[in-house]
């Protein structure tokens, strides 16, 4: 019974080798063996040399590689390894040959795919009379059109692993030429864990299993990154990766950051009385940390091209186009091509590169400098200063060429480019004390405008450089917008899974084509028709028309709405955002605040209120000379008049102009006295005091303060202004008034931003050295309250319609704050955040642990009130949680799953606070928007799917979109949303149009 069969078998094949015969003559035969041959030897030379290299690798005493100290543009932890290798001449040739190979078969697909149009479009007919016809030309292109565009896939996918696979691993980093950075990726987590003994094994698991080992061997080989290793003259070996310039160590033998140095507040002190660096240290730390600018690399015109048809896609619009243009569809082929080179061209050359260019002028800083080396200052270029160099700071808006520690002399300096907040800031000198440490007051940084500088060199303040190059704050800004965060979408997360349909769909299709059911007389026509399904199947038209739509949007909301967009790719992210986080002050309210009132505290209990006169309207005080100091002098008490004169941060310019906190300059306006130097004088200038110690603001302890003593009695007064809940705490029992709670609580409820202000004396006869050797702790400690000060920020104009139009888009918004719950919550009830109607508790971190819920809304002590989010009467409850709370709740996801839907305000929220809200609500799968307008935004704005920072300060780069629009207005938010929309409705209409395309021509 066998034999029949097999005589079958034999005879089939017979027809099958005649049929061949009949559509590839001897040449076409000779081409597809070359082309096999060459494939077969490259794979045996290729695999001859992996075995050694793989054998190399064992012989390894590291063969996991050392760790990489990476420093991470935007702060995340990610763990990097780095391993030598050395390049060999065979290994390079073999890995270029594959180049080679599919550069030759490239260029013979298109040539001879012009000949088959023989006689038309001017082609000679000699190709088609020596391959024996159409059929027989074809045969062989076919089988170069289908390996060149495998070889050209795996070429782009896995390049960098290959590059690595065919260098000779080494042991020793001294011998290596190339390193090889591979990040370490967290494919498992304890959670997916199993006892295989416990699950039964089945082909269906196996072959799952193998598919994940496949897909993570593949996620690994692209987490990889080959650098050449550059040796200088001098024998240093370095290394640049996102931009940090990374040194051998023979030590350590490792690659390790330079460009950054730590330094004490006596240490800074030392470098300057020893006459900063000698020469030839400075040529040292030069050889070793390398010049002080940030290296941001423009490819030419030709690599942007080669970089970005370089991306797999463009491997499938190859395919698609081509197999048309063979099989007589020259117009649709041409048109795909004209469409694929044109929108590569397009995006490559007029966005990339020109964003790139803009990055790189962002980087650049040329500035001449005064240098202080060996003992004598010195004219450098900026670019020459090195780690450790004291540098004579200019004024007059030129920019800072490092970050430095301030030693003799005040600087003050507009910061906006780093935090997007446009107030300027006063930088003081570290004190030399053993007890003084370095405080952010003290640090200037790279890139900033220095308005003013007031020192000993040349009247200028002097500072020491303790960060260079890409490893600045400047430089890190840069680095944050050349790499920025990755954000997944669910509906580019979704997208290969429709494409797996459309898969089947195709493989059905092709499987009609190779049946009995449709016989087409030749496998080429049926080779053909097969491609020409997955081209229409499989759109290579899709990817192009998508983002052509998002550059569409990107130049409308450019145009038409002032917001500039950095990442056109977020738009139909931010047209799904289901969630905006907001910030309060700046963002929903205005920048400013105007100092209100003052309540002063005597013997334990609160005096009568005084109150000022505000901001009319038209952005100019009523008459603060005649009325505001009149009454700070008349009717505020000593002790708080003198810790308003003095319980600041504020400087004046030379021409008189008040610069600071906001804050603290609306309250230094209202007092009315005079600034110069460390001295302090009253408007009648019967009453001064002299600044002995500043305590800069510090966020963990949420205070500031200052030391002053009396010009005329010698009297010594230590005053401490933060929060009225940490002045509180930090103040004696005795001096809090029994209504403290109850009294705060009313005027936050109001809208107002409340601060408390403490004071304590300290022996008249003490000497400055002795204060600036008192720790911060024992100033802090046995103080009296003496006062609360009362500001007002007023709602924009705008703020709450924008709201309004948000809720009526089904879009969630709530409010996250550094300021009080009170206040937030306040505000929120003023733009519709918070709803009126119904009741709110507010969540606090309990003394004892846990949370303690109360009503803000009811006066009496929240211990008799007992009330939980989860308790039936409050089940409807809008939920507001201070900072304590909300780390409370996030280190205990089952309570906060809970009630998390209904938490409104998030109040006293620091920087990496603000990033967790944000990063939760993305956990929730809710695509999450983030506003603000300042620095301690900025962690958010990138963490979230789409940020839109109020600022058209260079510090907005890090967000995806900015603007400056109508006073910052908070409608661009409605407006971004609604052409987010708009874009990610032309998106899914191209792809329901490519997938009727797709059901309809096949």
């Amino acid at each position: 019974s066998r034999r029949p069969c097999s005589l079958r078998v034999r005879q089939s094949g017979v027809r099958a080798r005649a049929a061949m015969a009949e559509l590839i003559n001897d040449l076409g035969i000779a081409v597809c063996v070359a082309f096999g041959s060459t494939i077969g030897v490259l794979l045996v030379l290729n695999v001859a040399f992996m075995l050694y290299r793989d054998m190399r690798m064992n012989e390894l005493e590291s063969p996991n590689g050392r760790p990489l100290l990476f420093h991470s543009p935007d702060d995340s932890p990610r763990t990097f390894k780095q391993r030598p290798f050395v390049k060999l001449c065979i290994g390079s040739v073999l890995l270029y040959s594959w180049v080679v190979l599919f550069s030759v078969g490239y260029i013979y697909m298109i040539v001879f795919c012009w000949l088959s149009y023989a006689p038309v479009f001017y082609a000679p007919t000699f190709a088609l009379e020596a391959f024996g016809g159409w059929n027989g030309l074809l045969a062989p292109w076919l089988v170069i059109f289908t390996g060149i565009h495998i070889i050209a896939l795996v070429l782009i996918l896995t390049w960098d692993a290959l590059s690595s696979r065919f260098m000779t691993p080494v042991d020793e980093m001294s011998s290596a030429t190339h390193l090889m950075i591979e990040e370490d990726l967290p494919f498992q987590t304890d959670d997916q864990l199993v006892d295989p003994d416990l699950v039964p094994v089945t082909s269906v698991k196996r072959l799952k299993a193998q598919a994940v080992g496949l897909k993570e061997r593949f996620k690994r080989a692209i987490a990889r990154t080959v650098l050449p290793i550059v040796e200088e003259a001098d024998g240093t070996k370095s290394v640049q990766y996102t931009c940090v310039r990374y040194v051998f160590s023979e030590e350590a033998d490792t690659f390790l950051p330079t460009g950054i140095r730590e330094f004490t507040a006596v240490d800074v002190h030392h470098e300057y009385r020893r006459g900063g660096l000698t020469i030839r240290e400075a040529a040292d730390t030069m050889a070793h940390c390398g010049a002080n600018k940030i290296e941001v690399h423009v490819p030419g015109i030709m690599a942007s091209l080669v970089k970005e048809f370089s991306d797999f896609t463009y491997v499938f619009n190859s395919i698609g186009t081509w197999s048309y243009m063979v099989y007589s569809s020259w117009n649709i082929g041409i048109f795909w091509l004209l469409l694929t080179v044109g929108s590569g061209m397009f995006r490559s050359l007029g966005v990339v590169r020109p964003n790139q260019k803009k990055i790189q002028q962002l980087a650049q800083l040329h500035a001449q400098c005064q240098v202080l080396r060996g003992g004598s200052w010195k004219k450098l270029d900026a670019a020459e200063i090195v780690l450790g160099d004291i540098v004579a700071v200019d004024d007059g808006d030129a920019k800072l060429p490092c970050d430095g520690i301030v030693i003799h002399g005040s600087l003050v300096v507009n910061e906006s480019m780093l935090t997007g907040e446009p107030m300027p800031i006063q930088k003081m000198p570290v004190e030399d004390s053993q007890n003084a440490s370095v405080t952010k007051k003290n640090v200037a940084y790279a890139g900033t405008a220095c308005l003013q500088s007031v020192g000993p060199q040349g009247g200028k303040a002097v500072m020491i450089a303790t960060a260079v190059g890409a490893l600045t704050t400047r430089g890190q800004l840069v680095r944050m917008v050349l790499f920025p965060t990755t954000v997944r979408f669910k509906y580019n997360d979704q997208l290969p899974k429709v494409y797996g349909l459309l898969t089947v769909y195709m493989l059905i299709l092709t499987a009609v084509y190779l049946s009995p059911l449709l016989d087409l007389k030749s496998w080429i026509a049926t080779y053909l028709m097969v491609l020409n399904t997955i081209a229409m199947v499989l759109s290579p038209m899709l990817p192009v028309s998508m983002v052509m739509g998002q550059s569409v949007t990107a130049t409308r909301l450019d145009g038409c709405h002032k917001i500039n967009c950095l990442q056109p790719g977020r738009i139909p992210i931010a047209g799904k955002i289901s969630t905006m986080v907001f910030d309060k002050t700046g963002t929903i309210t205005k920048d400013g605040m105007d100092f209100d009132a003052v309540v002063s505290v005597e013997d334990g209990s609160f005096a009568r209120e005084v109150r000022f006169d505000v901001d009319d309207g038209d952005g100019k005080a009523k008459d603060p000379d005649s009325s505001n100091q009149g009454i700070v002098h008349s009717q505020v008490p000593a002790k708080l008049r003198h810790a308003l004169a003095s319980c600041h941060t504020v400087t004046t310019l030379q021409d008189g102009t008040l610069i600071g906190n906001q804050v603290e300059v609306s309250m230094v306006n209202t007092v009315g006295w005079s600034i110069s130097g460390n001295t302090l004088r009253s408007p009648s200038t019967t009453e001064a005091l002299d600044v002995i110690k500043k305590l800069d603001f510090d966020h963990c302890r949420m205070t500031s303060g200052v030391v002053v003593r009396h010009a005329g009695t010698g009297e010594v007064d230590v005053f401490v202004k933060g929060s009225y809940e940490k002045i509180q705490s930090i103040s004696l029992k005795g001096s809090v008034p029994g209504d403290y709670d109850a009294k705060t609580q009313r005027f936050a409820k109001e809208g107002y931003y409340v601060l408390g202000i403490a004071t304590k004396s300290l022996p008249a006869g003490i000497a400055p050295q002795e204060v600036a050797d008192l720790t911060r702790d024992s100033l802090e400690s046995g103080l009296h309250i003496c006062g609360l000060l009362l500001f007002r920020n007023e709602m924009k104009r705008d703020s709450r319609q924008a709201i309004k139009d948000l809720r009526k888009g089904a879009i969630r918004s709530v409010i996250c704050t550094g300021d009080n719950a009170l206040t937030g919550l306040s505000i929120g009830r003023q733009c519709s955040i918070v709803s009126r109607r119904r009741p709110v508790l507010l969540g606090e971190l309990a003394p004892a642990g846990g949370i303690a819920w109360r009503n803000p809304d009811i006066e009496e002590d929240a211990a008799a009130i007992p009330a939980h989010p989860l308790g039936p009467d409050h089940e409807e409850c809008q939920i507001a949680v201070t900072q304590g709370a909300w780390r409370h709740l996030h280190s205990h996801p089952e309570e906060l799953a809970q009630i998390w839907t209904r938490i409104v305000v998030f109040a006293r929220m620091k920087p990496e606070d603000k990033i967790n809200v944000v990063k939760y609500f993305q956990s929730r799968n809710l695509v999450t928007g983030m506003c603000g307008d300042g620095g301690n935004d900025c962690g958010g704005l990138r963490a979230a799917h789409a940020g839109l920072a109020l600022s058209d300060a260079e510090a907005s780069m890090v967000s995806p979109f900015s603007t400056g629009r109508d006073g910052k207005s908070l409608i661009t938010v409605v407006d971004l949303i609604r052409e987010g929309r708009a874009c990610l409705a032309t998106n899914i209409a191209t792809f329901q149009y490519f997938l009727v395309y797709a059901f309809t021509l096949t």
